[in-house]
C-alpha cells in the first residue's frame, strides 16, 4: 500500500501530532507500507525556522528515518496570534495541494491520503488530492474544530463558524474512513450523522523506540547532570509542566497551586515549553518565587525531565469539550514512569486513573492539585508505585506498534470498499 499522510506539523517539530504520526508512520514503513508525508518547513512553535532548513527552495524531499518527507512552503509564525496563525495554516493547505496536484516525480501514487487535524484547513487540501489521484481519503480527528474553539471563546457563533461546520460535516462525509483520537469524539461525530461504520478509534500513545528511551536518563544518571545544571540542590522537590504554554492548558491554575504552596522552600514547579500564552504567564507569575520558566526542549530531551520531575502535571482548561480530550502527555509520562498530578475531566481523567499513575483532581480546581501536589511530594513510596504502575499500563494498551497495526488493519480494509 502507498500512503500520503499530510500533516502540517512534524519532526524536528515538537508536539503531539509530530510524536504521533512519526511513531504511526515508521510503524507503518516497518510493515512494508510505502510512506510518504507531505508536510511543511518547520518553524512550530516559535516560528523559526532552524538553520539546517531556511532558505531552501520548497517543495523537496528528505529521507528522515527512511521515510520519505516532502517539505512545503507555507507563512512561518509563532504559535500566537488568531490572524498569523490562520494565514500559517492556510498557506500550508494551498501549498501542499498546488504542488501535488500533479503528482511529484519522486513520490508513488497514493492509494489512500491520510490527513490530520489540526491544522483544519489541509484537510480540504487531502479531501482535493485525494479526488485528484482516486486514492482513499482518511480524516484523522484530533480536535473537533471548530466546537473547541467557539467554547474556548476564540470564535463566536455566526456565519463564521456556521460555514466552518458545514465544512467540517462536508469532509466527514466524503472520508472514507474518520479516524478520531479519543471516544468521546468518536461518539459527537456519530452522534451528527455520521456513521459508526466508518468511525475507527485510534488513540495516541508513546512510540517503542520512545518507550525503550524514557527510563535512559534516570537509569544513567542523567537527571542528576540535569538538576546540577538547572541549579536545583538535590534536595529541591520537583513539580513540572513540560509541553504547550497555551490558552487550552490554562496553566494560571499551576501557578496559582504554586502560590498556595510558597511556604514550602524545598519545591519548585518548573514550567517548560513555549505557547501563545507564555508571556502573559509569566506576568501572572511575577511575585510567585516559586515557579520557573524555561525554554521549550527538544523531544528526545523530554525523558530527562520527566524522570527529573517528583511530580509530573497534566492540566486543562475547564470547558465541556475538554472533557472529551485525552493529552498525549499523559502517556509519555507513564512511559517514563513517574507519579502524576492530573487536572482534567472525563475521557483523559478515567484513562489516568485506571493506570495508576496519577491522582486526578477536576480542571481548574487550585486548592484540590496543590493538596494532590503535596500528597504526593510527601510520600516517595506511593510515587514510585504509581510510577511503575503507570509504565506498565502504557505498555499494555498504548504503544505505538500495537495502535499502528490496529490502524493499518482499517487503512488495508479501505482497498476492498
Amino acid at each position: 500500500m502507498k500512503l500520503w499522510i499530510i500533516s502540517q506539523y512534524y519532526p524536528p517539530e515538537p508536539g503531539a501530532p509530530s510524536v504521533r504520526l512519526s511513531g504511526l508512520a515508521h510503524s507503518w514503513q516497518q510493515a512494508g507500507v510505502d510512506v510518504t508525508v507531505l508536510t511543511g518547513i518547520p518553524n512550530h512553535p516559535d516560528g523559526i525556522v532552524p538553520p539546517a532548513y531556511a532558505g531552501r527552495a520548497t517543495p523537496y524531499t528528505e529521507a528522515m528515518a527512511g521515510i520519505r518527507v516532502r517539505r512545503h512552503r507555507l507563512f512561518v509564525a509563532p504559535n500566537h496570534g488568531r490572524w498569523p496563525r490562520v494565514w500559517n495554516q492556510l498557506s500550508f493547505a494551498f501549498s501542499v495541494l498546488r504542488s501535488n496536484l500533479k503528482r511529484p516525480a519522486d513520490v508513488p501514487a497514493p492509494d489512500v491520503i491520510l490527513a490530520s487535524s489540526p491544522s483544519f484547513f489541509c484537510v480540504i487540501s487531502a479531501w482535493l488530492l485525494s479526488v485528484r489521484h482516486g486514492a482513499k481519503f482518511v480524516f484523522e480527528v484530533r480536535d473537533l474544530w471548530p466546537a473547541i474553539f467557539v467554547q474556548m471563546g476564540i470564535l463566536k457563533p455566526g456565519l463564521l463558524v456556521w460555514l466552518l461546520e458545514r465544512v467540517e460535516m462536508f469532509l466527514y462525509h466524503r472520508a472514507h474512513l474518520v479516524v478520531p483520537v479519543t471516544r468521546s469524539f468518536a461518539d459527537d461525530i456519530a452522534q451528527r450523522g455520521i456513521s459508526p461504520h466508518k468511525i475507527q478509534v485510534i488513540f495516541n500513545g508513546v512510540a517503542d523506540a520512545d518507550y525503550a528511551q524514557a527510563m535512559l536518563p534516570q537509569e544513567r544518571g542523567e537527571t542528576v547532570t540535569l538538576r546540577a545544571s538547572l541549579g536545583l540542590s538535590p534536595l529541591t522537590k520537583v513539580v513540572l509542566y513540560i509541553g504547550n504554554h497555551g490558552e487550552a492548558q490554562a496553566l494560571t491554575q499551576v501557578i496559582d497551586a504554586a502560590r498556595l504552596m510558597v511556604r514550602r522552600t524545598d519545591v519548585v514547579f518548573l514550567l517548560v515549553g513555549q505557547g501563545a500564552m507564555k508571556a502573559k504567564l509569566q506576568e501572572y507569575a511575577k511575585g510567585v518565587p516559586n515557579v520557573q520558566f524555561l525554554p521549550p526542549v527538544k523531544h528526545s530531551e523530554t525523558w530527562a525531565y520527566y524522570g527529573l520531575a517528583d511530580v509530573n502535571l497534566v492540566c486543562l482548561k475547564d470547558i465541556p469539550e475538554f472533557s472529551m480530550f485525552i493529552p498525549s502527555k499523559m502517556f509519555e509520562i507513564m512511559a517514563a514512569g513517574r507519579a502524576a498530578v492530573a487536572a482534567l475531566r472525563g475521557e483523559g481523567a478515567n484513562i489516568m486513573q485506571a493506570s495508576g499513575c496519577a491522582l486526578v483532581v477536576g480542571s481548574e480546581e487550585v486548592d484540590a492539585m496543590a493538596e494532590a501536589i503535596q500528597t504526593l511530594l510527601d510520600d516517595p513510596a506511593r510515587r514510585a508505585t504509581m510510577g511503575a504502575a503507570g509504565r506498565t499500563f502504557v505498555a499494555q494498551h498504548f504503544l505505538h506498534s500495537a495502535l499502528a497495526q490496529r490502524y493499518l488493519q482499517s487503512l488495508q480494509a479501505l482497498r476492498s470498499r
